[in-house]
């Protein structure tokens, strides 16, 4: 699917509903995995930061990535807590549970996500990992590098930045 931009995805998820709203608006900040940001929990709120424990990849594992609370950040973690305010989790089903089952699968994610994206026109849908995409092409190299929990830019570079190459033309003179 394509990469919508920063514009797009704040303007489509005003139709979805308020977890994922919350789900997509905190993405958008920090770019984590999908199984990352499903995963998170009240016991990774640390005072100042949202710590969150990467999940296994081939060459990092056990990383913890804390990001500092913006005033964005802790309104959307208060959005999160406003529902089902018993739950330890952010994201969580209606019965308080976890979006991201044991197995790591997600399919009552899944399923909310594909009724608002069908809410869309087809030509402004995207997938949820498109969002990362996004996260990933914006910043400097290093930076975003870093942001996505990758070991080098090489990852990012391959995955996450445009094969598009801006060539100059030749400046030849007209010969009359």
């Amino acid at each position: 699917m394509r990469t919508p931009s920063d514009a797009e995805v704040r303007k489509a998820i005003k139709i979805a509903n308020p977890m994922l709203q919350s789900c997509c608006n905190l993405k958008l900040i920090t770019g984590l995995r999908q199984a990352d940001l499903l995963g998170l929990a009240v016991h990774n709120i640390k005072g100042d930061y949202l710590e969150v424990m990467l999940s296994k990849t081939e060459d990092r594992t056990e990383q913890a990535f804390q990001f500092s609370l913006t005033d964005e950040m802790r309104e959307i973690i208060k959005e999160c807590r406003r529902r089902k305010s018993l739950s330890k989790y952010l994201f969580k089903t209606r019965k308080g549970e976890c979006q991201l089952k044991e197995d790591n699968t997600r399919t009552g994610f899944d399923s909310q996500w594909q009724r608002w994206q069908r809410k869309l026109p087809k030509e402004k849908r995207f997938s949820e990992r498109s969002i990362r995409n996004l996260v990933g092409s914006l910043d400097e190299l290093e930076i975003a590098s870093e942001r996505l929990g990758h070991a080098s830019t090489a990852t990012t570079k391959k995955f996450y930045r445009s094969n598009v190459t801006n060539v100059a033309p030749l400046n030849i003179p007209n010969k009359q």
